[in-house]
């Protein structure tokens, strides 16, 4: 049984330095290709509030498209309409194991991917697929259309940690973020902590990304 399925929607509150910053929701739906094929669309959205408006301005929707299995993408879009615009678009094909990167439009060169890659949204999900009682180092095929990596992490520990949304009882996982790209690039030691809840939904409830403009911190409001 998966841990999450068609309709889960995941709220997040959003702090800056201990600052409200804003809200993200995850959402999960099931699709159909032209073809026929079902699969996954997962959703995020990331919107800044007016006090973060006046400094950095966040407008985020993410679209990641995989096939039930959770085994590869079949697309993923990122549109961005904050202070930074960009109109993502990658586009697989598995006829000739490649991806295919634009934006606003304008093209790459099809990179070549092995078999078995998500994008980046649809790994989230993946992620929560794995056994963390069993596995230690996570390990998986990522791209985001200019690049291919294998995302790589680690089962620290069992812990248990307080929030507004309840106790919970969670596992804390630490990805590598030297292959993540925007304000991972920009910074020095960047780092991303997840505790993910330890029972069979696995629920990230918190999540803490430390860059170089500061510490960002997404909690878990409520799970719908």
């Amino acid at each position: 049984m998966l841990p999450f399925s068609n309709g889960e929607t995941l709220n997040y509150t959003v702090s800056w330095e201990m600052v409200p910053a804003g809200k993200a929701t995850f959402s999960v739906l099931d699709f159909a290709q032209p073809d026929g094929k079902k699969g996954w669309q997962f959703v995020l959205d990331v919107k800044s509030n007016r006090y973060i408006d006046f400094m950095y301005k966040i407008r985020d929707h993410v679209e990641g498209f995989s096939d039930k299995a959770m085994d590869h993408s079949f697309f993923y879009r990122k549109i961005q309409s904050g202070r930074e615009k960009k109109q993502i678009e990658v586009a697989f094909d598995w006829n000739r194991n490649t991806a295919t990167y634009s934006n606003f439009g304008g093209k790459r060169d099809a990179l070549p991917i092995p078999l078995s890659t998500l994008d980046p949204l649809s790994a989230f999900y993946k992620m929560r697929m794995l056994d963390f009682e069993a596995i230690k180092d996570l390990s998986f095929s990522i791209t985001d259309g200019k690049k291919q990596f294998i995302q790589k992490g680690e089962v620290l520990k069992k812990e248990t940690i307080y929030l507004s949304s309840g106790t919970w009882e969670t596992y804390l996982l630490v990805p590598e973020v030297n292959n993540f790209s925007g304000v991972f690039e920009k910074s020095k030691d960047p780092s991303v902590n997840m505790w993910v809840t330890a029972d069979h939904r696995r629920i990230p409830v918190r999540i803490t990304v430390k860059v170089f403009i500061g510490s960002v911190i997404f909690e878990l409001a409520s799970v719908n």
